[in-house]
C-alpha cells in the first residue's frame, strides 16, 4: 500500500518533473499546420455558413452568444467584414504559433479567434472542432516554442537546443485524449448497433461521409462485426494502455493506422489528422527530440 508520501512524490513526478520540451515542439508543428488547413477549408464557406444569407444569419448568433458562450464577435461591429476580420487575425495569430514568434500571445489570440469562429455558427461542428479548441487552449500554457522557434533563437539556443520544461499541460492534454478515448467507447457501447457488432455496416452508406466504399467481400457479416468490436477494442486500450511505457509505441503506431484507415473509408474532414496529432503527445521526448535534431543536421 502507497503511503501518502510515496502518493506524492508520484503525483510531483507526474506533474512536474522536468522533461524536454521535444515532444511539444513537434506538437506545435503539426497542430499549427492543421489550423492553418483548418482556416483554409472555412474560407469557401464563408457566405453558405457565415453571412447573413447564410443558415446561420449574424443576429441569430450574437444572440445565441450573449452570456453563453466565449466569443469576440460581441466587441466587433455588425456586418459581413467582422467574421473575415476575425478569420485574418485567427491566420495571422497561427503563422505566429507555427514559427513560435511572441508565442504565449500568439496562442492566446488563436484559442479566443478559433472559439470566436466556431461560435459564430456553432451547427457546422464536429467533436474533432472541440478537440482543436481544447488543444489550443492547452497550449496557452505550455512551452511548445521552447525548441525551433523564432522566441528560442532571440534568447540565442542553438537550433538542436530544446528547453527543459515542467510538463503539467502536456499531461493534461494526454489525460484529455485518454478521456477523449474511453468517454467514446462508454458512449458507443450504449448503443446497440456497437454491441451487436453492426455499426461499422452503416457510415458506408451515407453518401456525405463515406470516401471510399470497400470492395463486396470486405463487407461480409463476419468482417463488420469484425471492424466493430476491433475499433471498440482499440480505442479502449488506446485510453488506457498509452499510459504504459512498454506499450506506448505499438500503441501509437495501431492508433495512428487505425485513423488512416478511417481517412481513407470516411470523409470526416480534419478529424483523423487532429486524433493523430493528439497521439504525438504521447512520444517520448527522446523520440521527437531525435526526429527534429535530424532535420536540422
Amino acid at each position: 500500500m502507497l503511503t501518502i508520501t510515496q502518493m506524492t512524490a508520484a503525483w510531483q513526478q507526474f506533474f512536474h518533473g522536468e522533461c524536454s520540451t521535444a515532444t511539444l515542439v513537434l506538437f506545435r508543428l503539426v497542430l499549427g499546420t492543421l489550423l492553418l488547413v483548418n482556416a483554409g477549408l472555412l474560407l469557401p464557406l464563408i457566405n453558405d455558413y457565415y453571412s447573413d444569407s447564410g443558415i446561420w444569419p449574424e443576429r441569430l448568433s450574437r444572440v445565441a452568444c450573449r452570456g453563453s458562450r466565449l466569443s469576440l464577435q460581441a466587441l466587433l461591429p455588425a456586418g459581413w467584414l467582422s467574421f473575415r476580420l476575425l478569420l485574418l487575425v485567427h491566420v495571422l495569430a497561427v503563422l505566429c504559433f507555427v514559427i513560435g514568434w511572441q508565442f504565449r500571445i500568439a496562442s492566446v489570440v488563436v484559442f479566443l479567434t478559433l472559439a470566436s469562429i466556431h461560435h459564430r455558427n456553432p451547427w457546422i461542428l464536429s467533436s474533432g472542432d472541440s478537440l482543436l479548441r481544447l488543444l489550443t487552449f492547452f497550449c496557452c500554457f505550455a512551452d511548445a516554442a521552447g525548441g525551433l522557434s523564432v522566441d528560442h533563437w532571440l534568447q540565442g539556443f542553438p537550433a538542436g537546443h530544446f528547453n527543459r520544461m515542467d510538463p503539467w499541460p502536456l499531461r493534461l492534454m494526454q489525460l484529455q485524449i485518454s478521456i477523449v478515448y474511453l468517454r467514446t467507447v462508454a458512449w458507443k457501447l450504449s448503443g446497440p448497433r456497437w454491441r451487436d457488432g453492426s455499426a461499422a455496416w452503416y457510415p458506408l452508406w451515407v453518401d456525405a461521409y463515406v470516401r471510399w466504399r470497400p470492395p463486396q467481400w470486405l463487407l461480409r457479416p463476419a468482417l463488420i462485426r469484425v471492424a466493430t468490436w476491433g475499433t471498440l477494442i482499440e480505442e479502449s486500450v488506446l485510453g488506457a494502455g498509452l499510459w504504459v511505457q512498454e506499450l506506448r509505441m505499438p500503441l501509437l503506431i495501431s492508433g495512428i493506422l487505425l485513423h488512416l484507415m478511417f481517412e481513407l473509408v470516411l470523409n470526416l474532414q480534419l478529424f483523423s489528422w487532429i486524433m493523430i496529432c493528439s497521439l504525438l503527445l504521447f512520444l517520448e521526448p527522446a523520440v521527437p527530440q531525435g526526429w527534429l535534431q535530424s532535420l536540422l543536421s
